[in-house]
């Protein structure tokens, strides 16, 4: 590296492009790989050193050396971001802090403007030495203070110069202070403004993606740090447009990094992040889409972690307002990301075949967060596990909504108790079931399909009036008499999710019994008739007598009454049946199993699967 260490005061380039070819990750020289950390903080040295002197040179250099020098000086920072890349891997905290010290340090201009011919890799060089996750878990917390101080204050020039005026829902959280040398370039319009404007985009993105990863390690020191490092992220994603890009899965993955932190110690600050990340929420969501678009569905998945992490918080903003403004756009992006799910094709949306149907007479519990209680995910479907997400979303969105809706509507009966001496009629309010029959009487067959899928969501955390639940069963029968497998098996299924209330008179129950035993003997609507069928027995919501005939012509004319195809939920059915039928009759233990093995190797052909592929 004698060319890089010399002491004319001008670095040979040739000796830069030498040691870029020597650690080029497509073809590294073969001892490359024996070197460790002292070896990578010899080299590293020698480069800072280089870096040094020829930006010095650059400060001073005539107009006919500034373009030579600039070459070799941006030469200079791609073979650092090379040599970092190589090394990250192998070197210690020494050498990771020396790294950290020499880019902070030696990026920033007297004026307080970033080093042109060294931005673009340096910043690279920043994010790529704390890939390695060790190295962002080693650092101490003062060296991180540096790090992240840095980031926050280029990102947030950067905005400052590009974004002049603050989002309309912006807002400075409590507490929030930059260091001095931010405070200085932000309220220096001149010198923010030169320096935002040579950052790239990819720059901010450089930084976006540093912070991420200095702020996703469990043990990061997020106390010290999280309403500057929230204040920046949030304000980036509200001065941005409709598209999504990978710098927007940067700042919503800072965002829910921070909440790990704060949704639990800081209630008040994650309260005010979730009213203002909201509507941009709803924004993204709103613009236009496309199912496969991979980057979209990414960044869709941190904002659904978004909401889930949240969402008490927004229950507690819906019940503290006075206005209306928060639950407005609750409603809107919950009706944003049903339509943008209505509009998906049906093989992109939920499928019956990625459900396993649980067995209800089964001790087990599944302590997966893709559980109902009468039915769960199959294991390692990421799509299944989107479309999952976007249906949970829904159901938490309209849930709160209604909260909303029920703080209204007692807000209203107690105005009129005040003015009981004028008794005038009053404009019914919404209630957030009218949003639900809406859609599930909509002659949208889109709609009412997507709606059906949501509605075990929805039954799951909602807490109806037994009234409500009764005119839902009412039109989950008329659902599940549609001729459109699909539509019916989704209506049998929210029907098994129904919580069934004691008010709820048996004879709706006999009536859906009635209708699933019918659809069981229908290949289509089977599985799902199997599955509300044995959860009307399991909850002992019919008496055995009432259906004591259907139940012996299950066992005993299976060919015709029986479920017609073998799957997860029909053998559950079964089992139950014989459990049952032992239990009622005694006598008949023999016949009735004679009668489900019969049955069973009827349906069942050893070489082929057991329904769902």
């Amino acid at each position: 590296m004698g060319g890089l260490d010399s002491d004319s005061g001008e670095i040979k380039l040739s000796a830069v492009l030498d040691l870029k070819t020597l650690f080029d990750p497509n073809s590294p020289a073969k001892n490359v790989s024996v070197l460790g950390d002292k070896a990578y903080h010899k080299i590293y040295e020698v480069l800072f050193q280089a870096v040094i002197s020829e930006k010095a040179n650059l400060l001073s250099a005539r107009k006919t050396t500034v373009a030579s020098t600039t070459t070799r000086l941006t030469a200079c920072a791609d073979a650092v971001r090379i040599v970092v890349k190589a090394g990250a891997s192998k070197i210690k905290l020494k050498t990771i802090e020396a790294i950290v010290d020499h880019i902070t340090q030696t990026l920033p201009t007297a004026d307080n403007e970033y080093c042109q011919p060294l931005a673009q890799h340096y910043l690279k060089a920043l994010s790529i030495l704390f890939e390695h996750t060790p190295n962002a878990e080693r650092l101490k917390n003062s060296a991180w203070y540096e790090v992240i101080d840095f980031c926050v204050q280029g990102i947030d020039q950067y905005l400052n110069g590009h974004h002049r005026g603050p989002s309309s829902s912006a807002r400075s959280f409590p507490g929030t202070h930059l260091s001095a040398s931010t405070a200085k370039s932000s309220t220096s319009n001149g010198h923010s403004q030169t320096r935002s404007s040579s950052m790239s985009r990819q720059n901010v993105e450089d930084l976006l993606q540093t912070v991420c990863l200095l702020v996703s390690p469990s043990g990061a020191p997020i106390a010290e740090r999280f309403r500057e490092v929230m204040d920046i992220a949030v304000r980036f994603l509200q001065t941005q447009g409709n598209s999504v890009s990978q710098v927007h899965q940067l700042a919503f993955s800072i965002v829910n990094a921070v909440l790990s932190y704060t949704c639990t110690d800081q209630t008040s600050f994650s309260q005010i992040v979730a009213q203002d990340i909201v509507p941009v929420i709803l924004r993204f969501w709103q613009g236009k889409t496309i199912a496969k678009d991979e980057m979209l569905n990414s960044v869709r998945d941190e904002m659904l972690m978004f909401i889930f992490a949240v969402y008490l918080h927004l229950e507690r903003s819906v019940m503290d307002e006075e206005s209306h403004e928060t639950l407005t756009i609750l409603e809107d992006l919950s009706d944003a990301i049903k339509a943008d799910y209505t509009r998906r094709s049906d093989r992109d949306q939920l499928q019956l075949d990625d459900l396993e149907m649980v067995d209800l007479g089964a001790e087990t519990s599944s302590a997966s967060p893709f559980s109902l209680h009468v039915f769960r995910l199959r294991p390692h479907n990421i799509r299944a596990e989107r479309n999952w997400g976007n249906l949970q979303a829904i159901s938490i969105l309209e849930r709160v909504v209604s909260l909303g809706h029920q703080k209204s509507s007692l807000a209203g009966k107690n105005e009129d108790r005040n003015i009981d001496q004028h008794p005038r009629k009053r404009q019914r309010i919404a209630q957030s079931s009218d949003r639900i029959f809406f859609s599930l009487k909509s002659e949208n067959e889109k709609s009412r399909a997507s709606i059906l899928q949501a509605l075990p969501f929805i039954l799951h955390d909602y807490q109806f009036s037994a009234a409500v639940l009764e005119e839902f069963l009412d039109e989950l029968r008329s659902c599940a008499a549609d001729k459109r497998g699909n539509v019916a098996s989704w209506a049998l299924l929210a029907i098994a999710r129904h919580k069934a209330a004691p008010e709820i008179s048996s004879l709706h129950w006999i009536g859906v019994w009635h209708l699933g035993t019918r659809l069981l003997t229908f290949s289509n609507t089977c599985r799902a008739a199997a599955l509300q069928l044995h959860t009307i027995l399991a909850k002992n919501l019919v008496e055995y007598h009432n259906v004591g005939e259907d139940v012996n012509s299950m066992i005993t004319a299976a060919e015709s009454s029986g479920p017609v195809v073998l799957s997860d939920s029909a053998i559950s059915l079964i089992a139950h049946l014989l459990n049952v039928r032992v239990t009622e009759v005694p006598g008949a233990n023999l016949a009735t199993s004679n009668h489900i093995i019969r049955w069973l190797f009827a349906r069942w052909n050893p070489g082929t699967h057991i329904h769902p592929h």
